[in-house]
Parts: structure tokens; C-alpha cells; sequence
């Protein structure tokens, strides 16, 4: 992982949080019901995108990129086009399938009829990504990060515009036809195929942008094929190569989004409010969620950089001080940001969702310390699969999944309502951050500092936590929500790192290692800490 491929990763970092941050704006247009119809129509195509294409951009990337290292020019350029016409072909298949038969997967899957037309307006989607990862590869293969970290960016704020857009007119339209026919459920559903329009808007503009950038880099690879080997790989050992490659990944990402997939069958299916339970789950607590776990994926995503760089060197040393001072920042900023939302529940709720406010606020109570474990487990499984444990991330995550429907259904399930679905992904995320953890340790040869990484943070989170119980207890009904918020995040925030900091939590070799670690030096020499 270079300079380079960081920035990236930390570009998509970004654009998850705008995707996040799109899905919570429609899912309050569209209400729970309409977040529950439109969760229902993308996970159907993205589980559909995880057999036709999953990780085929990272995936090409390597393929072209060991053959343009060998000088095989002509082989190159061979996979190149044998992904663009097979995934092109399976793209095509899949969205046709879709087209076709995506009313039947929501109605007999997931019992949710109003998803129907939802799926079928996502369906290009499928070709389109297709097309994307296919030239998103190669820009990986030529070492290009930037069209990747550009297009991730560049798509999600198209469907963050071209999708409200979209959805409030079409949710417009949908009112009136709910009122004339006097169906409440019309206005969601016209209101999530809005949002779909605009999905595939974006991602028609996405391909058409990215194909301009493809056939103005291709005048410097006509010239370097001129000099390249002949060409040994036929059209389907270039096909062999890319499933062989990527099924693993593309397997792991399926099962990842299998328990979401299973929730909204087991929700969809029930009597009475679930559909609208299930949609405050997945629109408004995953969302908070997801963007606070990207924050600080985005911050240790440098850490991982210093690792393996670390061991290609063989500075066995320096890398397990840089392993161990990323799980300490992730645990860091994790505790942080899990109390925060715990004790700051009501405030966040008020300000996000006032009008549904005890389903949502229950579930940050009582599961905002997904964030932790969610943390964790992003570091350590971007650590093994950059260490080619592909095999060892995907039988964790398949594992976690029966924890996830275990305990759902121990909790129980639709009848126990939506805190079912949050106590199913706390436990299965747990079990996932253990066996990752583990084996993340067993490959560096190395046990980490419990004390130091997690009960120091622990206690001064405790001590964040007083002062967030202050501010919204006592000073909230005065100051109202938004400044109680701000000021909370703040005063809890700048004692928690004077803590850490007094209590000498940080090693001077983990700040040579951890973003901002000079930063945080500084700080400790005005207090006369280090």
C-alpha cells in the first residue's frame, strides 16, 4: 500500500460518507417505510453486484499491473479487453434479470411489493459499474489512483444531487397519486424510484467521464505495446485469471451484506410497523454509524501504509509499533465517538429525527458501540487481505453472520423490533473484531498492550462521558439541541485527548507513526508530559 493507493483509500473513505449522508437525506423525504423500499431494491442489486463484478476493478488492477511489470504489453492488453466484453456481457445479463424478474425477488424474497419498480430502475446500474470497473482497473494497472479516488468521489456527489433531486420530484408526483387512490405507501415508493433514476444517472455519467479519461491515455500504450511480448493468454485464461482472483473478495462482500439482506427479509415479511422499524435501522442508525466509523477509517488508513511498508523493508520492529499504534488510534477514536452517541443520544436524535425519535434513539443507546467494533474490524481486515489472507477475512465474516441471525433471532426478531437487527450486528461485529484481531496478531507475531490500547482510552471516556451528561442533562434545555451538540463535542473532546495525554498514552514511537502524532508531541511538551 503506497502513498498513492492511501489517498485513494481515503477518497472512498469520503465518498462513503457522502453515499451515507445521501441515503439519510432521501430516507427522511421518503420516511422509514420508503427507506425499508429503497434498502430493499439496492441490496437486491448489490448482492447481484458482488456474482457479476465484485472487486473486479482491484482485482484487473493487479492483473494488468504484474504483466505491464513483466513487460507483457500484448497479455495486458488482452485482459483488458477480455474483462471489458465478459463483465461487459455478465453486466448486461445481470441488469436484464433484474429488468425481468427483480418484482418476483422482492415480493416472494423480501414481501415487499412496493420495491418492485425501485429494482427495475437500478437495474442498469449493474452494466454500468460493470463498464466502470472494467476502466477503473485499468487506470489500478497503469499505478493511476487518481481517476479511482476522482470517480468514487465524483459518484457520490451525482447521486447526492441527481438523487434528492429526483426523489422529491418523483416524490411529489407519488403524494398526489397516494391521495387520489388513497394509498400512503404510493408517495415512498415513487419517491425511492426517483432516487434510483438518479443512481443511474450519476452512473452513466461516471462511465462516460472515465471513458473520456481511457481513450486519452491510450496514445502512450499504443507506443509501449510496439515493444511488448507476444501474446500467450487466451481470451477465457484472461477470464479464469479475473474469477479466480476475485471470487473470494466478491464472496466476503456478499456475505457482509447478507445479515442487511436478511433483516429486511424477516422484516418485510412481518405484520404491521417492522417494514417502517427496519427502515429507521438501516436509514438512520447504520448511517450514523457508517459515517463515524469512515472518519476514523480515514485517519488510521496512513498507519496501514507504515506497515507494510515497514516489512518490506524488514523493520520487523517498526511495523509492529506502527500495527499496534493503529489499532490504539482506532480504539481511540472508536470509544470516543461510541460514548458520544450514547450519552448524546437524545441531542442527536432531536436534531436528525424528531419525529421518530424513541425507535431511534433506543438503538444509539443501546448499540452505538458498533462503531468501536466496527473500526477494529475495518483495520484489521484491510491489514489481512493486503497480506493475501483473503481465505481467513472470508471464513470471519461467515462465522459473524451466524452470530448475527443467532442472536436476532434470539432477541426476537421482528417481534423484538428493530433493537433485534442492533443487538444482531453488536454481536456479530464483535465476534468478527475478535477472530480478525487474532489472526491479525498471530501474523505480525505479536500480542498487543490491552492496558495501554483499550482500559486507558476506556477510562477516559468514562470521564468524556460525565461531561456529555452534564451538557445534555443540565445545560441542553437552555442552550437548545445544535449548541448543546457542538459544545458538548468540544469540551468531552478536549478532555478525553488531555487525559490520554497526562496519563502518557500515546509512546513517543507510536506518535512517529499516527497522523497527527507531531501535533499531539507539541501538545504533550506544553504540558510537560513527554
Amino acid at each position: 500500500m503506497n502513498r498513492a493507493e492511501v489517498k485513494r483509500r481515503q477518497a472512498g473513505e469520503i465518498a462513503n460518507i457522502l453515499l451515507l449522508a445521501a441515503l439519510w437525506a432521501a430516507g427522511q423525504a421518503a420516511g422509514n417505510s420508503g427507506v425499508a423500499y429503497m434498502a430493499v431494491g439496492v441490496e437486491v442489486c448489490a448482492l447481484l453486484w458482488c456474482a457479476v463484478g465484485g472487486s473486479l476493478s482491484e482485482t484487473l488492477g493487479k492483473l494488468l499491473r504484474g504483466r505491464r511489470n513483466k513487460g507483457q504489453y500484448k497479455n495486458a492488453a488482452r485482459m483488458r479487453s477480455a474483462a471489458l466484453v465478459f463483465h461487459g456481457f455478465l453486466g448486461l445479463v445481470g441488469s436484464l434479470l433484474l429488468l425481468l424478474f427483480g418484482g418476483q425477488a422482492a415480493e416472494g424474497i423480501f414481501g415487499v411489493r412496493y420495491s418492485t419498480y425501485i429494482i427495475m430502475f437500478l437495474s442498469p446500474v449493474i452494466l454500468l459499474r460493470a463498464l466502470s470497473s472494467c476502466i477503473l482497473g485499468y487506470f489500478q494497472g497503469e499505478g493511476m489512483e487518481f481517476p479511482t479516488a476522482a470517480a468514487g468521489v465524483l459518484r457520490q456527489v451525482m447521486i447526492l444531487g441527481f438523487g434528492l433531486l429526483f426523489a422529491r420530484l418523483m416524490g411529489d408526483y407519488g403524494e398526489k397519486v397516494s391521495n387520489l387512490l388513497l394509498e400512503k405507501n404510493f408517495a415512498p415508493m415513487y419517491g425511492g424510484m426517483g432516487f434510483a433514476l438518479g443512481v443511474v444517472l450519476a452512473e452513466l455519467l461516471v462511465v462516460v467521464i472515465l471513458a473520456l479519461l481511457y481513450k486519452g491515455s491510450r496514445l502512450s500504450e499504443k507506443r509501449s505495446r510496439q515493444d511488448g511480448l507476444y501474446s500467450t493468454d487466451s481470451f477465457w485464461d484472461c477470464v479464469g485469471y479475473l474469477c479466480g482472483g476475485r471470487w473470494p473478495q466478491a464472496l466476503t462482500f456478499f456475505l457482509e451484506l447478507l445479515p442487511l439482506a436478511l433483516g429486511a427479509a424477516a422484516f418485510g415479511r412481518a405484520d404491521g410497523g417492522a417494514p417502517a422499524q427496519y427502515g429507521a435501522y438501516a436509514g438512520q442508525y447504520l448511517v450514523i454509524c457508517g459515517m463515524a466509523v469512515c472518519l476514523a477509517s480515514v485517519s488510521v488508513l496512513p498507519v496501514s501504509a507504515k506497515v507494510f511498508s515497514s516489512l518490506r523493508r524488514e523493520e520487523t520492529r517498526f511495523a509492529r509499533t506502527a500495527f499496534e499504534s493503529g489499532v490504539h488510534i482506532c480504539v481511540v477514536h472508536g470509544v470516543f465517538g461510541s460514548l458520544f452517541l450514547t450519552f448524546m443520544a437524545e441531542q442527536v436524535t432531536e436534531l436528525l429525527n424528531p419525529e421518530g425519535r424513541d425507535t431511534l434513539l433506543s438503538m444509539l443507546r443501546g448499540g452505538s458501540f458498533l462503531i468501536l467494533a466496527a473500526a477494529l474490524c475495518s483495520y484489521f481486515g484491510r491489514f489481512l487481505l493486503s497480506s493475501g489472507k483473503r481465505y481467513h477475512v472470508l471464513g470471519a465474516v461467515g462465522i459473524s453472520d451466524l452470530f448475527f441471525l443467532a442472536v436476532m433471532v434470539f432477541t426476537g426478531g421482528t417481534e423484538g423490533g428493530a433493537l433485534s437487527l442492533v443487538y444482531g450486528s453488536l454481536a456479530g461485529m464483535a465476534v468478527l473484531c475478535i477472530l480478525l484481531g487474532l489472526l491479525s496478531c498471530s501474523q505480525m507475531r505479536m500480542r498487543l498492550d490491552w492496558l495501554n490500547v483499550l482500559a486507558v482510552p476506556a477510562g477516559a471516556g468514562a470521564a468524556a462521558a460525565l461531561v456529555c451528561l452534564l451538557f445534555g442533562g443540565v445545560l441542553s434545555p437552555h442552550l437548545g439541541t445544535p449548541v448543546t451538540l457542538i459544545l458538548a463535542l468540544l469540551v468531552s473532546g478536549a478532555v478525553y485527548w488531555v487525559i490520554l495525554l497526562l496519563l502518557k498514552n500515546f509512546r513517543e514511537q507510536e506518535l512517529e507513526a499516527i497522523p497527527g502524532g507531531k501535533l499531539i508531541h507539541m501538545l504533550g511538551q506544553m504540558l510537560r508530559v513527554y
